[in-house]
């Protein structure tokens, strides 16, 4: 935990720093017209942010862990929250200011912000190159919704337990999945002893097939976090589940879901990690059969494990995806494409 803490302070520090040099960007006319320098700068915030973020989850979940420390997760909680809402509002400033300044990309909307997402280049050549680099060359290009437009998909707080080891975690709910996952770390912590190993490939959007890989087994007891409902389910290794997904935080929804008496358990402005993926193998067992489908034609769908919601936050067609594969893609990577929906091309409508 201390050493956690000690990192928390330096990235905090740093994404301080970084912060403060943006804002002297905009104070300047000329830096606040150089979209290059601007960009540059908001990727290194945005790269601090995101291990911040990743280590403040570790913190929060050691908190709530402990019963001794269970009073301090508030106020360690608050802080976190006014580094986030310091951050999103610093970034949206950017983003509106590039967006007025510099136009659209591809000719999307203005009010899309698009990420060009590249990874990391090998210098091997191609015969030098093992299937794990040709994966991290994979390009994707992502539009990102606005807030009001959030998709939300089936996702859920759920509690796993390996003897006297337990740990809470986010879970995507996926019956388009015909396996279910664990991710490789979560495995770890719980201490989990394999209990076979498979080699498959998976088959992805668009008729692809990733290369053959060996993934881990292991039987791991999940329960809800009331504790009312309790199985033991057997779920893959996977190095990564996927890539962010909002929780759900507009206040209007979710005081409809509770007038309906419906409470959901992933919740929240925060967007910690989806660690656990729940497939078809395990849904057809843990889905009730109620439906309750709100006024903003979002859909609530109750399970064993708790309710969750799926369906857009608002009704209004944009385009939101635009997805380039040149390489392999895995589970995580065919996640990026659920989460940002499907392409419609801007050009349909001329």
């Amino acid at each position: 935990m201390d050493a956690l803490k000690t990192k928390r302070k330096s990235l905090r520090t740093s994404c301080t720093t970084t912060a403060n040099k943006l804002k002297e960007c905009l104070a300047k006319k000329e830096d606040a017209k150089d979209g290059d320098k601007l960009r540059a700068v908001k990727s290194q915030l945005q790269d601090k942010f995101l291990r911040l973020d990743e280590i403040q989850n570790k913190i929060s979940s050691l908190l709530l862990e402990n019963n001794e420390t269970a009073a301090e997760y508030e106020s360690d909680f608050q802080a976190a929250e006014d580094y986030r809402d310091n951050f999103l509002e610093l970034k949206s400033k950017i983003e509106t200011l590039l967006n007025k300044d510099f136009g659209s990309f591809l000719e999307s909307p203005p009010e899309l912000d698009v990420i060009l997402r590249k990874g990391k280049e090998s210098n091997f050549s191609p015969k030098d190159r093992t299937a794990d680099n040709e994966q991290r060359s994979t390009e994707t290009l992502l539009t990102n919704l606005p807030s009001e437009h959030e998709i939300y998909l089936k996702t859920i707080m759920i509690r796993l337990r390996n003897r006297d080891k337990e740990v809470c975690a986010r879970a995507l709910l996926d019956d388009g999945s015909q396996r279910s996952y664990i991710e490789k770390n979560l495995a770890a912590e719980l201490f989990l002893s394999p209990s076979g190993r498979e080699i498959f490939s998976q088959g992805l959007f668009g008729g692809g097939i990733s290369p053959a890989s060996e993934h881990k087994r292991y039987m791991v007891n999940v329960e809800s976090l009331n504790r009312k409902y309790s199985t033991p389910l057997s779920l893959l290794e996977q190095q990564k589940i996927c890539s962010t997904l909002p929780r759900i935080h507009d206040r209007k929804l979710l005081s409809e879901l509770s007038s309906r008496g419906i409470k959901l358990t992933d919740v929240g402005r925060d967007s910690p990690p989806i660690r656990v993926l729940l497939g078809a193998d395990i849904l057809g067992s843990i889905l009730t059969g109620r439906i309750e489908v709100l006024s903003s034609g979002v859909s609530a769908v109750e399970t064993l494990l708790g309710w969750t919601i799926l369906g857009l936050g608002k009704k209004k067609e944009v385009v939101n995806l635009v997805t380039l594969s040149l390489q392999n893609m895995d589970v995580p990577k065919m996640w990026d494409l659920e989460v940002f929906g499907h392409y419609r091309s801007h050009r349909e409508g001329k």
